[in-house]
């Protein structure tokens, strides 16, 4: 086990406000479902950010907001969780991100997101610096496929790339990936040296694709929800563990409070390369503890 000081983490995206319904009945057209709503704090990477910094783990948090009500209202949270809102930037005549979450009856969600100034940010010297100063760099694949943030993704990467730092990418969601194009996607996440899936993302990635297209990734983790978790080193499985069992509430920001659990393991692994069996099975382990937490309450951050 190759063990070292915690690693400087710098997480690049978006940040939300998430107005939450969780529905008591299958959703009535054009009439009343009576729900429990929620508003909270939202945006995947944000929620990584967050639960980091509940485990103890400090972060760099690299977004943007608009110049309204709900910008403030977003550092204001920040700042009750102990998040840094250092490198939140205000775009000025631009609206906060904001997505609407439904949740069914068995916790899963349907979302419905307005990106908003998230759309508008832009690797400069201060970045620079910063990723330069981070030993990982966590970013979602939203970023990179949305067109009007795609520059901005490939941007990072490639700073990221010129630097010591090792990159860590969500795949985001299965129905982007598919509109964006498998193969484009899985160029572009073959270039992190860790990748998380669900599921549903892995079926799209894998469209189309080479028979041993995982092969191409240093280090996937496939999210199986209740089963548990997988992960492949070069295309290979190397641990497997099964998931906690919860008394499920919302699943919304689960795969994010995954890969929180997961790089508070990994931060302080100098080598990733070269873990042992005890590093991926005590990584995944928190991995999954961390979203079974996350899932016992609505919303996507701690309560």
């Amino acid at each position: 086990m190759t063990t070292n000081s915690p690693a400087q983490i710098c997480i690049i995206g978006d940040v939300n406000v998430d107005v939450v319904s969780l529905l008591s009945e299958p959703l009535q057209k054009n009439t009343d479902t009576t729900a429990t709503n929620a508003i909270s704090l939202g945006g995947s990477t944000c929620n990584v950010a967050v639960w980091l910094t509940h485990l103890g783990v400090a972060v760099d948090l690299v977004s943007a907001i608009g110049d309204d009500v709900l910008g403030g209202w977003v550092v204001t949270q920040l700042q009750g969780f102990g998040v840094s809102d250092s490198h939140i930037r205000t775009i000025p005549s631009q609206r906060t991100g904001t997505c609407v979450i439904l949740v069914d009856e068995t916790g899963a969600r349907s979302m419905m997101p307005d990106f908003g100034a998230n759309l508008i940010q832009a690797v400069d010297d201060e970045l620079i610096n910063l990723i330069n100063a981070s030993d990982i760099v966590v970013m979602s694949a939203y970023t990179f496929m949305r067109p009007e943030s795609n520059k901005f993704a490939l941007d990072v990467l490639a700073a990221v790339s010129k630097s010591t730092a090792r990159m860590v990418i969500d795949a985001a969601s299965s129905s982007p990936i598919e509109k964006t194009g498998s193969e484009l996607v899985r160029k572009y996440l073959s270039r992190a040296d860790l990748v998380l899936a669900n599921e549903d993302e892995f079926a799209a990635l894998g469209k189309a694709a080479p028979e041993n297209w995982t092969s191409e990734f240093k280090n996937l983790i496939i999210k199986r929800g209740e089963r548990g978790a997988l992960w492949l080193y070069q295309g290979q499985e190397v641990a497997t563990v099964a998931a906690e069992k919860v008394a499920v509430t919302d699943t919304t920001g689960a795969g994010d409070a995954f890969c929180a659990g997961l790089l508070s393991q990994l931060q302080s692994r100098s080598d990733w390369d070269n873990l042992g069996l005890v590093d991926y099975a005590q990584a995944l382990y928190a991995a999954a503890n961390t979203a079974g937490e996350n899932c016992k309450t609505l919303g996507a951050t701690p309560r």
